[in-house]
């Protein structure tokens, strides 16, 4: 007869099989997760500050985001092709193929930028065909059209990013990040509120803040990199100067794309699924837009660091590809799934708790401070599915397995949860309440299904 295996017995022999791993991801993810909550720091702090203008502002920036945010979202997707590439290269120690990966996705994330700001410079006066107040919609333009212009220096600094990522070197961009942040911060206390002599531009000094801060963070990583060395003790500038600018190849470009269009798509999917909630939300009212835009901006934290986790299992799975070491792959994408899980499990407990009080922090209208709190019990509850779609995806990309995980994601958001959203709020008249059910049930869709390939394709 066998003898039971005592609790404290089972985790401690959890914690020796698992424990490498456990450290190698965080040690990894911690400074790419201080650089993400970075990046959608400079988003929250827009609308922390936008907010003491009103609800009307506060709707302006969602509207203008929700547009301007499926061309970033696509251009970001491109730039994650690199993280993999390169981390495939580094594993093979093949450093000129880590320079020849960088430059071809360095030009593909330029001209992605200047075709973006081209098509908004063409479109933006379309922004008042979408059903929404005619207010909002007017104050949306400058800070949607300025936002687009940011997206140059956001990929530059994205493929240099890429770079060091993928040589597991993540603290540069956290560095340039953080400083392009704290320039975000005094640059819209000046220009929002026409603070030390500055004109008070309101959301659009919000814009002006983006961009300069982004130009910022672009130069401060280049700086940086000339003086940081990677894992192998090679200056990270070294890879820069093996860059060629006259030598090109197709089967690189091709290459990039191949994984980058995908990973577009998929989070295209995703991001145009709340778009279109946000859109969805404006055609409700101004009050319930403000409310999910308060919403998301601050779920947004508790998200961005599980990307940064999904970032650290794609460069901890794509070392291992380059390896060839299959279960040190599964063991990547098992322990990001593990720790993602008990991240959001926290994080759903704390937001459920403080889901009077978060929306206060953004706004004093008592209505739509009532809307946000039924929205944060929402989101509360998608927290873990949020969390295991994106650490999911993270280790498929990895792989470099990026139609299947686009093909699902299509499916969760486009198929099911934006029809649902649509059918609960104005055909089941459920409201504001209907758009976020739908939200929920593409989250959850995309979690499982996504989870699943992975397992499959590491079985060992």
């Amino acid at each position: 007869m066998a003898l039971p295996i005592s609790p404290s017995f089972a985790a401690l022999k959890f914690w020796q099989t698992y424990r490498y791993d456990f450290n190698a991801n965080l040690k990894l993810a911690w400074p790419i997760i201080l650089g993400q909550l970075g990046q959608v720091s400079v988003n929250i702090i827009d609308n922390l500050m936008v907010g003491q203008l009103g609800a009307t502002a506060l709707a302006a920036v969602s509207l203008g985001v929700s547009v301007f945010v499926v061309f970033f979202v696509v251009g970001m997707g491109l730039s994650m092709a690199l993280q993999p590439l390169v981390a495939e290269a580094d594993g093979r120690g093949d450093a000129q193929g880590c320079s020849y990966s960088f430059k071809h996705s360095f030009v593909i994330n330029t001209l992605f930028s200047l075709l973006s700001i081209l098509i908004i410079e063409c479109t933006f006066h379309l922004v008042f065909n979408l059903g929404q107040d005619p207010e909002v919609a007017a104050l949306s333009i400058p800070y949607m059209r300025l936002c687009v212009y940011s997206l140059l220096p956001m990929l530059f600094y994205q493929s240099l990013r890429g770079l060091c990522e993928g040589l597991s070197s993540s603290t540069p961009p956290m560095i340039a990040m953080l400083i392009g942040n704290a320039v975000n911060i005094i640059l819209n206390y000046m220009f929002i509120f026409g603070n030390w002599g500055a004109p008070a531009l309101g959301v659009t000094g919000a814009a002006i803040g983006t961009l300069v801060s982004r130009i910022v963070m672009f130069a401060v990583l280049l700086i940086l990199m000339r003086y940081w060395t990677s894992k192998a003790e090679l200056s990270l500038w070294s890879y820069l100067q093996r860059v060629n600018p006259k030598t090109y190849s197709k089967r690189f470009f091709r290459k990039v794309l191949r994984l980058g269009v995908p990973s577009s798509l998929q989070m295209f999917f995703e991001v145009g699924a709340f778009a279109g909630a946000a859109i969805m939300m404006g055609m409700i009212g101004a009050k319930e837009m403000a409310a999910h835009q308060i919403t998301i901006n601050a779920i947004t934290t508790t998200f961005m660091i599980c990307v940064g986790l999904a970032v650290a299992a794609t460069v901890r799975v794509g070392n291992a590809l380059g390896r060839k070491d299959k279960l040190a792959m599964r063991r990547a994408g098992q322990v990001t799934l593990m720790q993602v899980l008990l991240f959001m499990s926290c994080s759903a407990l704390i937001i459920a708790a403080l889901r009077f009080v978060i929306p206060t922090w953004y706004i004093d209208d008592p209505e739509v401070i009532s809307i946000a709190a039924t929205l944060f019990l929402i989101s509360a509850i998608f927290q873990l599915s949020d969390g295991v779609q994106v650490a999911a995806i993270g280790a498929l990309r990895g792989l470099q397995d990026i139609w299947w995980p686009t093909g699902i994601t299509f499916f969760a958001y486009i198929i099911i949860g934006m029809p649902f959203s649509y059918l609960s709020a104005f055909v089941w008249d459920l409201g504001y309440i209907g758009i976020w059910v739908g939200l929920l049930l593409g989250l959850s869709l995309s979690a499982v299904l996504n989870t699943l390939r992975f397992f499959r394709l590491t079985r060992v």
